[in-house]
């Protein structure tokens, strides 16, 4: 989940150092030479002209001989690397560990502002997070990979995706990307702008505190959706069946289809949950939900459907 940088992290690139002596004797004359840096191991592929993407993966660790934060009398050992970037590009930075909770930190050139990515889930053993970010300025950045607990040690990977400007979103339908944004939009002022006619509750609804609305937008042509508001407007969401089938296959190939572009879209959310049925994925405001159900109705007709929910 991404944050910007708290005074409880108190985290920057002004870090305290571990010195290293060197050892010299009388009858070789001492050798001239650079410490070992992780720094260019991510600046390895360019994005070069004519190229959708390059990449960089690697397999590092924090040691008790990295450099290191000092905060409260706790050490956070990290390790620094070097990306040279260009205004426009979309760096996607993918860091897990098996060894602690991972967290990320990207200076600008000017080293101005950071940007704080980490895994705020309590470490059960593995931990995974993504930074999204799209470039402001043409520069090179310094990226800081450490722990999000103070005094962690252990083997981590990152795997940098840089792609040029809108390479990515120009592989899914421009239609579907026009409506989804929209309804984002909408959402950031609980779905007012698209709020409708109240709907008459069922006598059979027992539900408490709980009112829906008719949507005046539609996320797919002819699919209509509803607003569901709880506890007096707190809680706000938008609910639509985007496909009501009779053939499984069909329900299920056009669940990968609109998961694939909604993965894209929200490229920047932690993804929650991604199964054959169910995919999700969240901000720390947002949250959207797709998942495939199937109903039984009159004559034992199994229907299934995909629905959609923007929370």
């Amino acid at each position: 989940m991404k944050l910007k940088l708290v005074a409880l992290l108190c985290f920057s690139l002004s870090f305290a150092t571990q010195a290293q002596k060197k050892k010299t004797t009388k009858k070789t004359p001492p050798t001239k030479t650079v410490a070992v840096d992780s720094t260019e191991l991510l600046n390895r592929n360019q994005l070069n002209a004519g190229m959708q993407s390059a990449q960089d993966q690697i397999e590092a660790s924090l040691t008790g001989k990295d450099k290191f934060s000092s905060q409260n009398g706790e050490k956070r050992f990290y390790d620094t690397y070097k990306l040279f970037l260009h205004a426009g590009e979309e760096l996607t930075l993918e860091h897990s560990s098996d060894n602690f909770r991972v967290m990320l930190a990207l200076k600008t050139p000017s080293k101005d502002k950071e940007e704080m990515s980490y895994d705020s889930k309590p470490f059960s053993g593995s931990s995974y997070n993504k930074l999204f970010y799209v470039v402001p300025v043409t520069g090179t950045y310094t990226l800081l990979a450490t722990s999000m607990d103070a005094g962690q040690s252990g083997t981590y990977k990152i795997q940098k995706t840089i792609a040029a400007p809108n390479a990515v979103e120009a592989q899914i339908d421009p239609a579907f990307a026009k409506q989804f944004k929209v309804l984002m939009s909408s959402r950031r002022d609980d779905f007012k702008g698209i709020t409708g006619e109240k709907i008459k509750k069922d006598k059979k609804d027992k539900s408490v505190g709980v009112e829906k609305f008719k949507a005046t937008y539609e996320l797919v042509a002819g699919k209509s959706g509803i607003i569901t508001q709880e506890n007096g407007g707190q809680a706000v969401n938008y609910k639509t069946v985007i496909l009501e089938t009779e053939n499984e296959t069909e329900a299920k190939e056009y669940f990968e289809k609109i998961k694939k572009q909604l993965q894209v879209l929200v490229r920047s959310w932690t993804e929650q949950s991604n199964t054959d049925n169910n995919y999700s994925a969240s901000t720390d405001k947002d949250l959207i939900t797709m998942s495939i159900t199937s109903e039984e109705r009159k004559k034992k007709k199994v229907f299934y459907m995909v629905n959609f929910v923007y929370n």
